[in-house]
This record gives C-alpha cells, structure tokens and sequence, in this order.
C-alpha cells in the first residue's frame, strides 16, 4: 500500500433532472459520485470526489456505497470508487432497475475485495464478536446487505484458533447464538454460514443483546481468550432505536475491557451509538445512511478495527507490566501434596509455581508470596516475603518436599488463614490460589468462608476429577474468575498468563477499596458579617484551607457568599490550587444585598453547586460537605432547606458567629457538627478537618448508641444487571449503612449475603464490625442472574440460625435488608413471606430497574416503612443513614412492648354484641401456608372479643367453585370450641365464585336473628385474593341484598391480585375495602376494621389538638396533619353532650383557631378544620403545651365531667422543655396523645406523651388512614366501659302510689346498668330487693348466671305501695352480700349497694347506726335520688366515701346513665381468669430509687395483690429484693391473707445498693421450691414478676433464665424509668406481651395494675414438669 493513500474531497453540482444525470460522470471532472434525491424521486443534486494525500482528508462520505482502488475499473479511467446506491425513480420499473443494479455492483464490489491486501497482519490474534440487529425493522432485503458486510468484513481477518476468533449473535425480542468463538476455526466454514445465515425478526432489545454476549460468548467455556491477554471487540450493527436500556450493558462491557463498535444504519440513533460504542467515537462509532451504504465504510471499519486491536494487545501487556511492577498484594499459594499426586505431576506444579512467581515484582513493598503444602495436614513452606529474593524464592520452590498422604483442604485453609493472612499487610489485597486434584476428606465451607469473610480472594485450580461442588465453596465467585479445571497436571502451564491475569485484575479492583477516597467541600460565607467578622472568617478559612489536602484529585473546594441572594466566587471544579485558593479567600470582598436569608442560600447550593455539572464527584462515591458560616438569624426559614440537603446525605457544617442564633444553628447542621466561633478556631478546624478526612469511617448514629439490639442480615444482589462500577457504589452504602450501626455482642450484629445464580453468605452474625467493613471493601462483583427467592431461603436456613449468631432464642429482633436493581429470576414473594412468617422483618431496597410493587411482595408491611427506591446507584448514599435511622426505629419500636390489642380494647371486648361471619377464600391459587395466615387471622379476632352467646358469635364460610358453610353462628359458644374449628379448616381449591359466597350468607344472617333471639349489629368479613371468575350474577347484587336489605356491614380484604374495584362492589364503601400485597400481612389491617367494630359510641370527651405550625412542618406535612384531625373526627359524634374538639396551632407563639364550644356541627368542624392555614414562625412546643391548659377551661367549653384529651401533632424539635408543661396537663387529668410526623424527634415525644401508649408515629404505620385508626382505638377505649367483676344489689324504692308512673324509669336505670356490665358467675352478679314497709328480695346474687334472666325479673317489677322505710332495708340489704346469698367478698370481689329512691326516708331513727354498718361491711354505697327524695339525706346515707346522684324529674335519671355506669366501671375488678397460682415478686431495691418512688413501686405491688384472691389453696404471694445481693422479705408459704401481705410489704426497708439483677435471677430459683410454699409439683401455675428501674450491673446469665423456664416459671417484667435497658427485659420476660415500660408517674395510675394482671391470669396453666428428667 502506497505511503499516501488517497481520500476524497466533496464539491456539489446541481443536477436538473435524472435524465440529465449518467452513472458513470466524465472521468475528466470526477472520481466518485453519489446521488441525494427529493421526496418525489427526482434527483436533487450529486456529490462529486477528487483525490488528495491524506494528511488533508477531512470526514468521508456517508453516502456513497464504496468499492476499493484498484479493485475496479467499471467506469471510465482512473475511476477509484463506483457509486451503487439507487438513485430513486418515478415508477417501479426504474427502482426494480435500479435495486438490480445496486445488488449486482454489491456483489462485485465483495468478490473484488477478496483479492486486496489484508490491513490486518498475519500475526494479529483477537476475538471477534459480531452483534447483529435481526428485528422486523430491517427487512429481508436490507439483511442481505448486512450479510454482505458481515462477508467482507471476515474476508479480511486471519481465522484460525490461534489467531483471530469469529462469533455471531443475532437479536431481536431475545439473542440467538449464531457460533460461538470457539464454533469455527475456519474462514470458508464462517463465510458459508452467513452466507446462509437466517433472518430472526422480532423487537429490538440491544440492551438484552449486549448482556448476552457478554455472558455467554466473552467467556472462556465460548472461546474467550481474555484471560490470555487477547483482545477482546465486539461489533454492533443495529438500525434503530433500542426498546430496553442500552447504556448500562454497554459500560459493563467496556469495564470488562472489551473494545466495542457500534455500526448505525437508516434511522439509528447517534446519541445511542455514543451509549454503546467505545470512546474516541469517530473511531468507533459509525452512522451510514441507509444499508446500502455499508460497503462505504467497510475499509475504515477494518482499517480500525485492525488498530484497535494492536492498540488494545499493547495496552494488556501494558496493564500486565503495570500490576507486575506497581501492584501490591499478599498471594499465599496453597499446594496439594497428597498421595494421589505422584512424582511426576508435583514436578509439573514445581514448574508452575517457577513459572507463576516470575511474573511479580516481588519485593517487601509490592507483592509478597507465601507458599503452604498439604495432605493428611498442612506444611508452611514459606511465610509471606520470607525470602531474600527472587532468587531464593526460586530455590525454596526447588526445595519443595512432595509429602504424600490424605487430602484435608478445611485444614490447610485454616492454617493460612492464621498463619499466613491474619499477620499480613492491612489494607493490602490477600489473594490464596488452592491447587489441588483430590477431594477434600474434611468439611471446606466453613474454613473457605471464614478465609473470604478476611476479605481474601480465593482462586482454586482443580486437576482431574476432583469433587467440583466443595471446590465451588471454596472459590470466589463468579466461578468464572476464580475457579479453574483442568484434565491433567501437564496444563498447569497453560493457565499461567490466564492465572496472572485474573489475580492482576482481582488485586486491582481489591486495591481500589485501600484508595483514600476525598471528598467535594462547599463554603457559604454570610456577606452581611461586619468588617471585623468578615476578617475573623476569612482568617478562619485560609486556615482550613491550608490544613486541608486540597486539589482536583484530591478534597475538592467551592465558594459562595450569600445574604438575600447567593454570589458565586468559585466551584468545585475550579482549577485553582491551594495557593491560588488561599490567595482567593484573602482578597475576598464580601458584599451584602439585603436580609440573610440561609434557607435560600442553602437550596440554591444543594440545587446549583453540590451537582455534576458544577464539579461534585457525588456520583462516584465521594462525600459532599456544605460549611455555612453565619453572622446572625436568618430572615427565612432554614428547617426544610437543611433537611432536605441532609436526606441528600451532604455533611453539613453550621458555624455561627457571635449573633447568630443557636437553635438555627443546631437545625442547619449535621449532627455534632454545631460551632460557635468564639475563641476555639483550632479546635473547631481540627473537627472539620478530621470529619472531612475520615469520613469513610462512618461514626455510629447518635440515635444508635443506646439499647438497640438486633441481628441484621443484608442480602446483596451481584448479578450482572449491577454492572462492576455500580457495584462499588453498593459496596460503599453497605459501609456507610453499617458503619453507622452499633455493633458488639449486646446490640446489634451483621451477616452479609451474595447473590446472584445462587446465594452465599461469607460473614454471618458472628462476624466483628472491623471483619465486615474490611470484607465488603473487597466484595468481588459476582454477575450472572438475579435469583432473588433463593437467597431469601438461604437466609432463613443458613443464616437467621443459632449456629450462624442468630440470637433469635433470645428474643432479638432478626432483620432482613435485601438489596435489588430488578425483578428475581425466581419466586421471591413466597420465599420472603416465608422469611417474614418465620419473624423476620424485612426490608426492600430497590434500585434502578426495580419495581416497586415486586419490591413490595418481598418486604414487611407497611411498604411506605419498609420499602426503599432509588433510580440511580449514585443515590444509594443519600440512603444510608435514612436506612440506618429507619433500622434504628424499627428496632426500638419492636422492642418497645405494646401491651397485646386485648388490653387496648378490653372496654370494647365486654361491651360489642355481634354476629361475625369470616367468609374466606380457598380457591387454587391460594397455597397452605397462605391459607393458614388466614386462619391465624380469624383465630387472633377471638382474643378480641368476649365469644358467646351473649356476645359475639363467630361463624366461618369458605368458597371455591362452590360455597361451603364450615360452622354457623351457633355452632360453638366458647373461644376454644371456634378456636378449635378454625385450626381444623383445611383448603380444597378449584376456582374463584366469591359470588356464591355471597350469596351462602343470604340466609345464615336471617337465621341468626332467630338463633339469638334479637338483632345485634351483623358483620360480614371477606377475604379473597382473586377476582369472581365465570359468576352466575355480578357479586354487588348478593353484597347489596346483604347490606341494605339485611343491614349486614361488609369488610372486604384484598389479598395478591384481588380487585379493589370489585372488593369496594362488595362492601360498599372505599372505608370499608382493604387491600395488602400478601397473605401475612392480614394481622397488620385488623386494627383498622376493630375501630369501626368498636368505634367511640358513648364517648364524651373534650378533645384538643395542638398542631405545630412553625417551619419545622413542610406544606405537604401540614396538609397531612389536618388530614389526621379529620379521620379522627369523623368518627366522632359531635355535640354539647357527646364529643367537643378545639385546635391550637403553635410556632413561635400559640393561636386557638376555634374552642372546645365553637363547632356542635361536624360538618362546619371539619370546614373549619379544612380552612386552617399554616402560621411558621419557630418551634417552642413546651411554651404550646404550657398555653393548651386554659383551652379546656369552663369558659371555652370544657366540661368537668367529660373525659379530657390532648392531640399534640408535631414535626420539628422544640427549642424549649417539653416534659414539664406536659407533666403539667397530665396531673390535671388530660389524657395526652402525642404524633411525630416523619421528623419529628423522638424523645420529645415520648417525654410529651408521658408513656410509650400514648406515641404514635407517621411512618410507622400504612397511611395517614391507620394512623387515625391506632389514635382512635386509644381515644375511645381510654375509659373504663364496661363493669368486669363486681357484685350489685339494687335496692329499689317500692313504696307510695302502687301505680306510679316513674317505677318504669327505675327500671330502665336497672336495665342499661346489666346491658353494660359482663353478666356471669365469674363476672358481675346482680341481685335486687325491693321494699316499700318492709324489704322483700327478689332475686340474690347467686340466682341467675345470665343477662337475659336478670333482665327478665327486673323488667316484670312493680311498685307495692306503702311506707318507705328506707333505713331497714338498707341493713337487711347488707346481709345478703355475705357468701350465703352468692356475695364474694372475701375473694376481694368489689360489691355495691345501689339504692334508687323517690323520696324521704319515713324511718330516720333507723339511718343513726347506718354508717358504722356501712363501713363494717366495706360494700360501696350508691345513692340515686329523683322527685322527692332529699338530697341532704342521701349524702348523709352515703357518707365521705359513698356516691350520691340526683335528678329533678323521673325522666332525668336517663342523664345519669352514663355517669353511673362510669363510676361502676372504675370501682370493677378486673377479671383474673387463673383462680390458683403462686406469685412472686422480684424488687429492685437499688438507690437509683428515690424515697417517693419506693413508695409508689410499693403500692403497686398492693393494688396488684388487691386484685388477687389471697388465700392457702388460692393465690399465693413470696416477696424479694435485689441490688448487691438477694433479700429475702417473705416466701410464698409465709402468709394467707391480703392484710398481711400488704402489712409485710409497706414494712419492706430499701437496700440501696446497686443492680445485680442477673445474680437475683439466678438465687430467685429457692422461692419455687415446696420446702418455701410454692406448689410447683402440684401443676399450680408459677409466676415471677420482676420490677426494675435500671441496666443490670451484672454479667447476663442465660443459665438462670433457662433454669426458671424449664421449670415452667413465667416471668413479666416491669420496667420503670429512662434507665432501662428493654432489650434484657424482653430477654427476661421471655416475650413482648409480659414487659411493661413505665414511669413512676404511670405506675401510681390503675392502668398498670390492669396490664400486670392481663399477664396473671390470662388463665393458661402450664404442663407439670417431669421430675424425672
């Protein structure tokens, strides 16, 4: 080829018409012409070509199809090329000639070439992958072209096995292997097969193309040579548009080395040839006007590709040089000297390792080797660099012992690992090669993983046959990279350079983890500070400056001053050097222009500064920091800036100067990263220094570091979709995510899974943090497919295990956090709802391509909790500390008791009359396991409810094909009889007829009516997870029957792939219509359902909501805050004697948008409501709270009777105290409800609320919807509604007029209070005397068991007539509350004396003697008058302790119904269904305990004592205390009767002395001895109640616990107090549902003792233990 080669110049004519055009223009004129033509056909203008040297060409042609010179002399003389494209024509005739004519010059043009000189040499050695576009945009005819090009293309390379490799891949819809590299080693075999070559047709996925070569033709097992430093090219020939994502596949490919072409044809995107080709595009990237054209840019392709390829050879050598000579490593060679080697072969290995070691620069600072034999055990040859030289490396290998023996690789692994890379170089990437050709006679999992879990590579060499499932334990992944097989001992030396290569590379991406990573730092300097401040802050920051390293390539530094507006001085990407910085920042001239405003300046620099565009590296992992420097207050708002530039994961840096505004300071800034420049500038620039430099060292989380225990798995997808750049992106989150987490043996521990084809966990719960963090520095990027379900199994089986560090038996929360870019290859959804229903949480983090509703299949419930997304990887930073505060909350919200829904609702339990019909689905697509989520979640409704017949009766109906009825309303009256046949339910399948089932309902609520006796409310539960199929009638028709026409309510759950359209048909009402993605997350919605059962019915209660309203509360959170007081209100009943709501709004001071007594009508409430606008200004909660008092004054509309309520809703963090103010309302009797929006903070609100029963949180619930839900059900079941167990005689005024008309009001006073109670034997019993002369009993206490027969005698009393001696019917009344008549008195069951009278006393003597015998008797006196009875009289009857209520009229005593009932309800006593049982209490006696708060935890233990039946053969009571060692106080034998335990127990001194609790634990074991009372052998249940106030002192000791519980001891725990660690209570107790959290404010309350005694007597008995084990 001559040394200039021609090229060609344009210059334009313009033709008139095509017939004036020839095909072969005068040679004279021109070399080349092509032809442009209009949309008409007719020809517009040619293109003519002259020849010039080279260094003068500019771009060629796109247009003409081009022969070579010298290949053809087809038109005139000289003629270098020959155009061929078909100029268009009029009529078909002229293009069919033209085609023709195109086709035939094609062809010559490709026979021609055959016989010009090669580009390429004869030496020239590469792999070749060819990707072809074969979708429907192509055509038949334009795959010919293709064909063609494909022809010429190869006719040009040297095939042949050692020198260049061909592959095809065709693609459409999906890829198709054409030939594999390794396919053909001939050209004329290549050439014949695309000669033949079939056209696919389909859609255009380039991106799917892409990432199928890379994995299945750039591989070894294809025909790859990569690992031989042969260069790798891929050529892609595409015309269009790709319908998937192009950009990602095409970077892995690049980051895998390979040279990638990209050839666009006709309509091809040029953006996207830039996607997917290699840089410089000019060289890489072609774009040709349509197919013809191809043969035009033939030459430069080859020309290039040529290049490339030699280009590309150099460069592999050189990076080869490169990690010989620079790179740093450890390489511990591991060498299989068994017996089944043989002489020979080890002298083969000998070879090898010659061979291998030669090529590193082995020196003490690069890479140093260590060599270790093993057989039956492991030989250290060589520890790492123990070598003079190369020289005496090579002849220790000469010195090399064949050992023979067994083969034990676990050994040997292990003995590397502690000999070998424990005392290696930190920070230094540790590679092990294992060659080995035997199978292992000792386990290799554990050794290998606990060698990778080091952050070692593993390379294994497998000779021969040996077992390649354990050797694939032992290697890295992927398998590809790290795993070798071959036949025989003679090919080791084959595998050197491919060795080489992949260790070269593995310790390059290892060595990029060591790399000190800067960060981009960006100042904002208040422009309105004095000339004085002004110097102290530029002195301030050319001091930082010049301490920090600061460059292009190092810590990056920005610059801008603010005051109104924000003034750019210079960016990140600036190009000034410290000096010329330093320099900058002296001479800087600060210019104020208006008000500060911070918030401003802090968006426009999150906005405009901290991006791409302006210099950030955020999207290649590097920190952002933002330093604002402030002179004094801010005009604006600065709470949602910083926030949101926070969330952005930017560091920021607040340092004010003397005026500015501390609280403003603290909201600007990160947190521990508030300054106030005053005289500590080297203290405050050695902080931003160190926080800049060592950044990658995540600090923990402030909230973190107290009492948060939990074990963590991270399950992390590897697969290809990842992509190696992005991967590191993910390695980097998971430090900072985890480097945020407090780790050690008492709080919170990590395991770390891989996925990808398969699952592999290397660090388990057992790892330390330091392993961890220094494993995932040096992840390996895994590839392959994304098989998400598998490593969710692998999870629950192999790692949330207690021989993997799952601390599971001892009650610590397991968590999941799996990390995703796409959809699972498998069933991940059934695989995670396995995980949760084994009680792991579990979190969804999902990035790029995920979805969100796959990701929601595999999280815990609520999604908006659990559930996280990204779009990009480089946004994976700004999660991790969202993640880890999200972690954090959720731990403690776990560990947090919430005393179970039963003690919530037990107002609720006794008082809702219902009939319940559950009509499930058991259709096909329902599995077992998702059936029997459904049986768990009719079971759980039963502890809600009182099950009865007097109550609420459940029935169950299932559907398929068919409806089956399984039990009818009155099949079973007892809890157990229904809990019996739920758990008997079994699943048949078939199809979907929720129609039927429906319909199936029709007539079972007509018969329940019949069944009872009356109508009671009727509900209908549906559950189904499909849409009705093949229906008879649409189901609104049988669904609208049951609701209008029968009054039945309709809930209806959605489950899976249910519709809710068709679900809201069913119920009616969106209200009413739930929908959850899984089966297991049907127990999350039924509190929900319960606050429309149990509503607020009877409720009458002055509630005020104080909302925050400062700059803390974004627009968007505020508008959710008036949403929430609207949910609560619409359930509520509005009125003067019902309901009543008032709203504060709060910021820097307080504003009452409306009183208690503005609103009776809800509908102008919730207008009122809806019109409040946001007032700003700062947070002071504290002074809100303070000023909330007077809104329940008289004279706003407070009732004193009325139940009071405080809503606080809040989103910021106050200025001021909030624990006083709010301790304040509380002892005046308000009930406080606290809500944290998303931000708000935490102990603020727990400090507001009093108790964690009164904290609610946004994000910890579903929706705004639930939330209102959970504030509902403690609003409305607050109060006490129902008497539980207590003993009533009424004592009825019959005397007067026999026919007076106010007797039937009596009665109706009689009968709501027997409606209202729990009527039974073991609840409340009624009996009533009459009397008039004289007192005639009607019925006593023991006569009737059931409501309706109280009822039935009450309703049938008359009046008899006569004198109303009053006076002697009170003492004979008094007699029949002994035991004789049915009174319980000396079970300590309360009882009241219920008098109703309608006028004075006759016998007045008689009332002289009356109270001594009144408090004599300790029953409880109630004193109704109404007419003429005298209000004087009854108070002196009732006397200090007695209650007297008064109405004017008969008709008033309606009023006093609620009020009565009121008083009964607080005087009950709760229901211990455990008759028998021993109790001992456990105290703590340390001096963290004040006097007063002895005396209160002493009173408790009474109040709780009260309520048990004391006595030898019934409870039985023990006291100890603990601090520094056990006190005995009394055994449980010691005494058999309340009074003199409660004596005993007001006479126990306090020790004062520390907290021993785990020693008290295990000496506590005596008081359950027979020797000491307790009557453990008898089967009598056994109970522990441990009260502390703080952290043990002691060393933990599972031993006594597990010693209590094997004895079938229960214990419960009550934590009082700030000092506690919850976490060892809830280990303690055993379970969530028997720990308490309180304060020594709650306790003096009844609701603690109520809750200790739902733990008591939850009338469960234990199994007797075995005695003889």
């Amino acid at each position: 080829m001559p040394a200039q080669r021609p090229c060609l110049h344009r210059s334009q004519q313009s033709l008139v018409s095509y017939s004036e055009a020839s095909l072969c223009p005068s040679p004279e004129a021109w070399d080349l012409v092509s032809f442009d033509y209009g949309e008409d056909n007719a020809m517009l203008s040619y293109t003519s070509w002259t020849e010039a040297p080279l260094d003068d060409c500019g771009e060629g042609s796109d247009k003409g199809l081009l022969c070579p010179v010298h290949a053809l002399r087809a038109c005139g003389q000289n003629q270098s090329f020959l155009p061929v494209k078909a100029v268009g024509t009029r009529n078909s005739n002229m293009k069919k000639e033209w085609r023709l004519l195109g086709f035939l010059v094609l062809s010559l043009c490709f026979l021609v070439s055959n016989g010009q000189k090669r580009v390429c040499t004869q030496e020239t050695v590469a792999d070749i992958v060819f990707l072809v576009d074969g979708s429907n945009s192509i055509g038949l005819e334009n795959f010919q072209q293709i064909r063609g090009f494909l022809s010429f293309l190869v006719q040009n390379f040297e095939v042949a096995r050692d020198r260049i490799r061909i592959g095809l891949v065709q693609y459409s819809d999906t890829p198709r292997t054409e030939f594999s590299l390794n396919t053909y080693q001939k050209k004329e075999e290549i050439l014949n097969y695309i000669q033949n070559l079939r056209y696919k047709t389909g859609g255009k996925y380039t991106g799917l193309g892409l990432e199928f070569i890379l994995e299945q033709h750039f591989v070894e097992k294809a025909g790859s040579r990569a690992q031989q430093n042969v260069p790798q090219i891929a050529v892609v020939i595409t015309n269009g548009d790709s319908q998937d994502e192009v950009e990602s596949h095409a970077q892995e490919l690049r980051d895998r080395g390979i040279k990638i072409f990209a050839i666009g044809i006709e309509d091809a995107n040029e953006a996207l040839l830039r996607q997917i080709a290699n840089e410089p595009y000019d060289q890489h990237a072609y774009s040709v006007s349509d197919f013809a054209a191809l043969q035009g840019i033939s030459q430069s392709v080859i020309r290039e590709l040529c290049t490339t390829i030699e280009k590309t050879h150099k460069e592999v050598i050189l990076m080869s040089k490169g990690c010989n000579e620079t790179a740093q490593a450890d390489i511990v060679l591991l060498v299989d000297s068994s017996g089944s080697i043989g002489d020979s072969d080890f002298e083969e290995v000998r070879k090898f390792l010659h061979a291998f070691v030669e090529q590193f620069n082995l020196r003490p600072d690069k890479v140093r080797v260590g060599l270790a034999q093993f057989s039956d055990r492991p030989y250290q040859e060589f520890l790492l660099g123990d070598y003079l030289d190369k020289k005496d490396l090579q002849q220790k290998l000469d010195e090399l012992i064949y050992r023979r023996g067994g083969t034990n690789t676990g050994q040997a692994l292990t003995f590397i690992r502690e000999n070998y890379f424990s005392p290696a170089r930190k920070n230094v990437p540790g590679i092990a090669i294992v060659i080995t050709d035997g199978e292992s006679r000792d386990p290799v999992e554990e050794p290998a993983q606990r060698l990778r879990n080091m952050g070692v590579a593993i390379f294994v060499i497998r000779v021969g046959m040996g077992n390649m499932e354990k050797l694939r334990t032992i290697a890295n992944v992927p398998h590809e990279e790290f795993l070798f097989s071959i036949d025989s001992y003679q090919e080791l030396q084959g595998l050197k350079e491919s060795l080489r290569n992949k260790v070269c590379f593995t310790v390059e991406v290892q060595s990029q983890a060591f790399v000190k990573k800067y960060a981009d730092l960006f100042i904002l300097v208040d422009s309105s500070a004095s000339k004085q401040e002004q110097q102290t802050i530029k002195n301030f920051l050319y001091r930082l400056i010049n301490q920090l390293e600061v460059g292009k390539n190092a810590n990056r530094v920005g610059l801008a001053q603010f005051s109104e507006n924000v003034q750019e001085e210079f960016l990140l990407n600036t190009d000034k050097n410290k000096n010329e910085m330093v320099s900058f920042i002296r001479n800087l001239q600060l210019r104020p222009t208006g008000e500060r405003r911070i918030g401003h300046a802090i968006q426009y620099a999150h906005t405009n500064f901290l991006k791409s565009t302006a210099g950030s590296r955020v999207s290649e992992g590097f920190k952002q920091f933002l330093l604002v420097i402030s002179a004094g207050e801010s005009a604006d708002g600065v709470v949602q800036a910083s926030r949101t530039i926070k969330e952005d994961a930017v560091t920021v840096f607040a340092v004010g100067l003397n005026k500015a505004d501390p609280f403003e300071m603290k909201d600007i800034s990160s947190p521990q990263h508030n300054y106030k420049l005053v005289g500590n500038v080297l203290q405050v620039h050695q902080k931003l220094k160190s926080a800049i430099d060592t950044w990658e060292d995540a600090a923990v989380t402030e909230e973190c570091k107290f009492d948060v225990v939990a074990d963590i798995a991270f399950i992390v997808d590897q697969s290809s979709s990842i992509r190696s750049k992005n991967f590191q992106l993910v390695r980097d989150f998971l430090k900072n995510t985890i480097g945020g987490l407090d780790m050690g043996e008492e709080k919170i521990k990590v395991a770390v899974i891989l996925y990808s084809d398969f699952p592999r966990a290397d660090v388990y719960l057992d790892s330390n943090k330091t392993d961890i963090l220094r494993y995932i520095s040096s992840m390996v990027y895994g590839r392959g497919k994304t098989y998400t379900g598998a490593a969710l199994r692998f999870a629950k089986e192999h790692v949330f295990t207690k021989a993997r560090g799952s601390r599971r038996d001892e009650h610590v929360q397991q968590v999941a956090v799996v990390i995703t870019d796409g959809k699972s290859t498998d069933d991940a959804a059934s695989a995670a709802a396995d995980l949760r229903r084994s009680g792991v949480t579990v979190f969804a983090l999902g990035i790029k391509d995920a979805k969100e509703d796959d990701l929601r299949e595999i999280a815990s419930y609520p999604p908006k909790k659990f559930v996280l997304n990204v779009e990009r990887f480089d946004q994976l930073n700004s999660l991790a500390k969202i993640l880890t505060r999200t972690l954090y909350n959720e731990i403690t919200d776990a560990i947090i008791p919430k005393f179970s829904l039963n003690a919530v609702l037990e107002g609720c339990k006794q008082t809702v009359k219902a009939d319940i019909y559950f009509l499930v689905d058991e259709s096909e697509s329902i599995s077992n396991a998702e059936f029997e989520d459904m049986k768990k979640f009719i079971t759980e409704w039963l502890d809600v409810f009182e099950i009865g017949k007097d109550h609420v009766r459940i029935g169950v109906v299932k559907f398929a094909s068919r409806a089956t009825t399984v039990f009818r309303l009155d099949d079973y009256s007892t809890k157990a009889g229904v809990e019996k046949a739920v758990k008997d339910l079994v699943i048949r399948g078939e199809g979907t007829r929720t129609d039927l089932g429906l319909r199936e309902m029709i007539p079972l609520f007509k018969e329940a009516v019949q069944t009872r006796g009356e109508k009671v409310r009727e509900l209908l539960i549906v559950i189904t997870d499909g849409e009705s199929r093949n229906t008879e009638e649409p189901v609104e028709v049988p669904a609208k029957e049951l609701r209008t026409e029968q009054n039945v309510t309709i809930y209806a759950i959605g489950v899976k792939t249910a519709s809710v359209p068709e679900l809201e048909l069913i119920s009616g009402s969106p209200q009413r219509t739930f929908y959850v993605k899984n089966f297991d997350f049907l127990k999350d919605i039924k509190k929900n359902i319960l606050t429309d059962i149990c509503g607020c019915e009877g409720l009458f209660a002055d509630v005020v909501f104080l909302i925050d309203g400062s700059e803390s509360v974004s627009a968007d959170d505020f508008k959710n805050i008036t949403r929430i007081m609207e949910n609560v209100i619409e359930k509520f009943a509005i009125g003067p004697q019902k309901e009543r709501v008032g709203v504060v709004q709060y910021g820097t001071n307080t504003k009452e948008e409306f009183s208690l007594n503005a609103f009776d009508d809800k509908a102008l409430l919730l207008e009122a409501i809806r019109n409040i606008r946001q007032m700003n200004g700062k947070t002071y909660t504290g002074k809100a709270l303070t000023e909330v008092l007077q809104s329940f004054d008289e004279s706003k509309g407070g009732r004193s009777s009325a139940l009071k309520f405080l809503i606080v809703l809040t989103d910021g963090d106050s200025r001021d105290d909030v624990a006083q103010p709010a301790k304040v309302l509380r002892d005046n009797s308000i009930n406080i409800n606290a809500i944290g929006m998303r931000h708000a903070n935490r102990s603020q609100i727990l400090a507001i609320a009093g108790s964690h029963g009164g904290v609610f949180y946004e994000d910890a619930v579903a929706s705004l919807k639930e939330l209102s839900s959970e504030v509902l059900l403690k609003i409305c079941n607050t109060e006490c509604k129902t008497p539980e167990l207590i003993d009533i005689i009424f004592l009825v005024d019959a005397s007067g007029n026999p026919n007076k008309v106010g007797f039937q009001e009596f009665i109706s006073l009689m009968t709501h209070v027997v409606n209202k109670s729990v009527v039974g034997e073991r609840r409340v019993r009624f009996g009533v005397i009459t009397y008039s002369d004289s007192p005639q009993s009607e019925f006593t206490l023991k006569q009737f068991k059931s409501r309706a027969g109280v009822l039935r005698v009450i309703s049938n009393l008359k009046p008899s007539g006569g004198r109303r001696n009053t006076a002697q019917a009170l003492q004979y009344t008094l007699s029949y509350f002994g035991e004789t008549h049915g009174g319980r008195r000396a079970k300590n069951v309360p009882q009241v004396l219920f008098l109703i009278t309608d006028g004075k006393v006759n016998d007045v003597s008689g009332l002289e003697t009356w109270p001594e015998s009144l408090a004599k008797s300790e029953v409880n006196f109630f004193a109704i008058g109404t007419e003429d009875a005298d209000e004087v009289q009854l108070r002196e009857m009732a006397g200090e302790k007695g209650r007297v209520h008064y109405a004017s009229t008969y008709q008033d005593l309606r009023g006093l119904q609620k009020t009565i009932t009121q008083e009964l309800c607080n005087l009950t006593k709760p229901i211990c269904e455990m008759e028998v049982s021993d109790l001992v209490f456990l105290i703590d006696g340390s001096e963290s305990i004040e006097e007063r708060s002895w005396n209160i935890l002493k009173q408790t233990m009474i109040g709780i004592v009260k309520e048990l039946h004391i006595a030898e053969d019934k409870w039985r009571v023990g006291v100890a205390q603990f601090s520094d060692k056990l006190l005995h106080e009394f055994h449980l034998n010691t005494y058999t009767s309340f009074a003199e335990v409660e004596k005993a127990i007001n006479n126990t001194k306090q020790r004062k002395q520390g907290t021993y609790t785990w020693d008290a634990l295990k000496l506590i074991r005596h008081y359950f001895t027979k020797e000491n009372g307790s009557r453990i052998d008898e089967g009598v249940p056994q109970n522990l109640l441990l009260i502390t106030d703080g952290k043990a002192n002691d060393e933990k000791d599972l031993n006594a616990l597990a010693y209590l519980r094997n004895k079938k001891i229960t214990i419960t725990v009550i934590g009082v107090g700030n000092e506690i660690k919850i976490s060892e209570l809830l280990l303690i107790a055993g379970s969530s549902d028997r720990v308490l959290i309180e304060t020594f404010e709650t306790l003096e309350l009844k609701t603690t003792i109520r809750k200790v005694l739902n733990s008591l007597c939850d009338g469960s008995i234990p199994d007797p233990p075995n005695n003889g084990k």
